[in-house]
Parts: C-alpha cells; structure tokens; sequence
C-alpha cells in the first residue's frame, strides 16, 4: 500500500531539526502551517497525519474517510478527541517524556530569573547606557534572593516534575509536590493549599485535564505567600488568567513565570502580554520543550511511531 503522509506544521521545528526518510511507500507532503480552514483539503486522502500542535477536530475528522494514523509530534493527545478516533479506528501516537530534561531545565532558569532579577539588571544596565538612567556605583531597584532553601512546591508527579526536583535539591531547595489523584503519601506531599501556603516557588507540571482546567484561581493565589513565584511550563489553563493577573496587579503574589497560556499563538491583545511591560510577569512563547535535543528526539519518534503503525498494519 503506498501511504499518503502529510506533516501539518513543519513550522513547528527549527530547520536544524533533520526528517528522516520513512522506510515504506509513501508520497510525502509537508506544509509550513495548516489554518483550520485549509485542514480538510490538506488531509483529504491521506492516511497518516502528522502535527506538532495543529487541532483536528471531529468536525473535520468526519469528512477524512481515509485516514487511519495520527502522529502527534508532542507530549500531549488534547489536540484531537481521543474517544472519537477510537470509535472510527484511527490510532493516535505521542511521544511523552521526550523534553523531560528540556522543560525542567527551562522551569528551573525561570526560577533562577524571577528569584535573581539577571535580565532585569541588564536591561537596567542597558537603559544606563542609552541615558535613560543615571550612573551609580550600586542599584538595588530588583530583589535579589538566594535559591538555597528556599521552598519549591511542585503540582505534578510525572516525569518532568520529577526531574525538576532532582534538579532543585542539588541547589539545595526544599522540595514537596501536590500529586492529584493522591497515589503517592509520605511527608513530601500535601494537599494543594498546604502546598501553596509553605511554597516560595510554586511549578506547575501536569496535563491539562478537566479535573486541573483552572486548578490556581483567585482563591489559591490568596493561599500564597506574596512573594511567592509562580512557574508554568505545562498547559496555560489550568491557571485562571484573569485571576493571576488580578494577583499579579494587587501584589498577592510577587511574579509569574509562563512558557504556555491558554490562547496560543499569543496575539497583540493579549492581556499577559501588556501586563508584562510593567509587572514581574515573565513570558516565553511555549519553547521550554524546544531544546535542539529535545526536538530532534522528538521528531525521529513521531516518525517512529508512523512505521511502527505501518509496521503492525501490514
């Protein structure tokens, strides 16, 4: 059978990012990005698809008769409906675990940003410079506070918190996780609030679910410490936005660190985006996975997985 293979968003990977040849017959069609509008037309007769963010909804399932695979170059299955492609046959592939040292690391530079201010005093240093601010022999305008001891509370259990712990006790960081589905007791778990009450670092790290949709709201950011710090490198709603920017402007809490929000690709209008201007807000456009390890692994899997598919079906 010659397979029609067609890679959704290319754009997706940086072009260092190597495609290896797929060892069975197959006509290859890749595009830079696939808009929901263009979807049915892009998919119409392939059998395998694969996307490193695009959704596929039902709505455009229900005209692709000839699809068979989804290959879904990331961690998460939110971005198609699971139950559905269960019922039409249509298996559906992930690679998780893949950035688990890529995003814990990032979380942790996040964490060493937001507790140490280093951009912040480049950037004062740079307005010194442009004559913006005048000379002076010290500049205390930032806090500067040490990582030893303090508290991370990790909201998660899998592998990239775990990681991350790993990470944050061999800065000498007191560490406790809130585990959800409560499968794991010892005296380093704890129930949300008393997480959120005892953490000077507060990292998000588990999927976004029903159950964890909104989970940090205004009632967990009255729980934290005010100069407690928020890390998200996980999905952007399982945290209320307008919530945490009602905490961020009031000063219940002393910063935020986000690489994911609920809106992505994020646009001008978007309102973390203006608040980052004048608060201690920080913002990445969802690239703590993007390591140039962590990308190459992940496409040689999602690849993998389409000749295993392949593979299993002959």
């Amino acid at each position: 059978m010659l397979h029609d293979v067609v890679f959704l968003d290319r754009d997706g990977f940086a072009e260092s990012v190597l495609i290896k040849e797929l060892p069975f017959p197959h006509r290859w069609t890749a595009y830079d990005y696939t808009a929901p509008e263009q979807m049915v037309e892009r998919l119409t007769g392939a059998t395998i698809a694969i996307t490193s963010g695009v959704p596929i909804t039902v709505q455009q399932l229900e005209q692709l008769p000839a699809l068979q695979m989804i290959s879904l170059a990331m961690t998460g299955t939110d971005v198609v409906d699971l139950d559905y492609c269960r019922q039409r046959g249509i298996q559906v592939s992930n690679v998780p675990g893949y950035g688990t040292h890529a995003v814990a690391e990032h979380a942790l530079a996040m964490i060493f940003e937001l507790l140490r201010n280093v951009g912040r005093y480049h950037q004062l240093l740079m307005d010194v410079r442009a004559g913006r601010r005048a000379l002076n022999s010290t500049y205390f305008d930032y806090p500067i506070r040490d990582i030893r001891g303090k508290v991370l509370g990790i909201i998660g259990h899998g592998p990239i918190a775990q990681r991350l712990a790993e990470l944050a006790a061999r800065l000498e960081m007191d560490v406790y996780f809130f585990d959800r589905d409560g499968h794991y007791q010892g005296e380093r778990y704890l129930s949300l609030e008393q997480l959120l009450r005892r953490s000077d670092v507060v990292s998000i790290n588990c999927p976004l679910t029903a159950q964890t949709r909104h989970m940090i709201g205004r009632e967990q950011f009255s729980w934290m410490k005010h100069d407690a710090v928020l890390i998200n490198t996980a999905r952007g709603a399982v945290i209320n936005e307008p919530d945490l920017i009602h905490a961020l402007e009031t000063g219940q809490i002393g910063g935020a660190a986000l690489d994911v929000l609920s809106n992505e690709p994020i646009t001008l209008d978007e309102p973390l985006l203006q608040l980052a201007a004048s608060h201690n807000l920080i913002l990445n456009p969802h690239i703590a996975w993007s390591s140039a390890e962590a990308t190459q692994g992940l496409m040689d899997t999602a690849l993998d997985n389409v000749s295993a598919f392949v593979s299993h079906a002959s």
